[in-house]
């Protein structure tokens, strides 16, 4: 137990030396791999993924999602690491303020509806117009209230019970280091309001520490995320400094996917 715990800390405390600049990074030879970005080809067995919140939420709307999550199950043979903070960014911000908004829209707007219908015939323009937009929402958010997607992306949360490593570095260590990397605009989260991207990219630092402490051999580190704002990457490149960032902590490349492009590679 005392071995394990002073892994932990040892692990912990590299992230925070990485994350104050405690920890050389190359970040101009991750700035020169950038003007390029060509990847070498790496096996799954080399691989790292990681999810971010918006994919815990949108993997059930994808076509292709039982195929996705039996894929990860059964055949990918690297690791997957789901930051802790995605847990808190989904709860928070993906689901229940969607799921809230959603409901209290539709509610609303049947009560309009009725009433329009109830007054006169001439209103008749304004409920076409209603409807026409809460369908626009609906097609957008709508899926929330599907039975399937509550199931599907229940599917995906237990293959990341059973798989993932979900690591959670300790707040109280980092949360200087947020206030000044987001004054320096050190990705990722300077393009935020908070720092959740922040520390969703130090949970996801310490699970790559833990696996190079475990002697887990591991060549590549993908993040399937949506966005794509260029505080995480730029038409699909990964900022070089958090590039430079996960090179330090593992000597692994780094690379930001779409859904689409996890699919394409798992189920080819």
């Amino acid at each position: 137990m005392a071995n394990a715990l002073t892994a932990e800390n040892d692990c912990a405390n590299q992230v925070c030396s990485l994350l104050d600049r405690g920890t050389e990074i190359s970040a101009l030879t991750s700035l020169s791999s950038a003007l390029k970005f060509e990847l070498p080809e790496r096996e799954l067995a080399e691989t790292v993924i990681a999810f971010d919140a918006n994919i815990l939420l949108r993997m059930s709307k994808h076509k292709d999602c039982d195929d996705i999550v039996d894929s990860l199950r059964t055949a990918f043979p690297g690791k997957l690491i789901l930051p802790g903070q995605v847990i808190q960014e989904f709860w928070n911000n993906q689901f229940l303020g969607v799921d809230s908004i959603s409901s209290a829209l539709k509610k609303k707007f049947k009560e309009i509806k009725e009433t329009i219908g109830n007054i006169d015939h001439q209103f008749g323009d304004y409920a076409t117009r209603f409807d026409a937009l809460m369908n626009e929402f609906d097609e957008e958010y709508g899926y929330i209230f599907d039975e399937s997607t509550a199931r599907k992306t229940k599917l995906f949360v237990d293959l990341l019970i059973e798989k993932a490593r979900v690591p959670f570095v300790k707040r109280s260590l980092i949360s200087a280091a947020a206030e000044v990397r987001k004054r320096t605009k050190t990705p990722p989260g300077f393009k935020d309001g908070g720092d959740g991207d922040f520390f969703v990219w130090a949970d996801l630092l310490l699970g790559l520490a833990e696996l190079k402490k475990e002697g887990v051999p591991y060549r590549r580190v993908i993040l399937v995320t949506l966005d794509k704002k260029i505080d995480w990457s730029r038409g699909g490149i990964p900022h070089p400094i958090l590039s430079a960032e996960i090179h330090a902590i593992s000597g692994a490349e780094f690379e930001t996917i779409t859904l689409e492009t996890l699919a394409r590679r798992l189920l080819v």
